[in-house]
């Protein structure tokens, strides 16, 4: 996987940056996008996370889920938020007064 375009970077923001957690509460970057995907769990809004996923790959919702297991969706999903180093894209959104929302 690659790294998005700063468009598709911002599209991904908007999609997950409510969900990001403040670094100082978690300890390892595991726990970090475990806390992602509980913050998304506990929104109830599912599709979030799976359009997320869809976007850093470049494919479709629906592609998606039909060709690759869970297993394989949430490791896609971990290895593209390091990919596209959402740490420094939250900072910047941040900085530059982009909420996502």
């Amino acid at each position: 996987m690659k790294p998005l375009s700063t468009n598709d970077a911002l599209k991904l923001y908007s999609l997950i940056g409510k969900y990001i957690p403040d670094l100082s509460s978690t300890t390892t970057g595991l726990e970090f996008v475990g806390t992602i995907i509980e913050n998304i769990k506990t929104s109830g809004n599912h599709r979030d996370y799976v359009e997320a996923v869809a976007l850093m790959m470049g494919t479709t919702v629906e592609s998606l889920v039909t060709e690759l297991k869970m297993e394989e969706i949430l490791t896609m999903f971990m290895e593209g938020l390091q990919d596209n180093k959402i740490l420094f894209l939250q900072e910047f959104c941040k900085k530059v007064g982009f909420d996502g929302r």
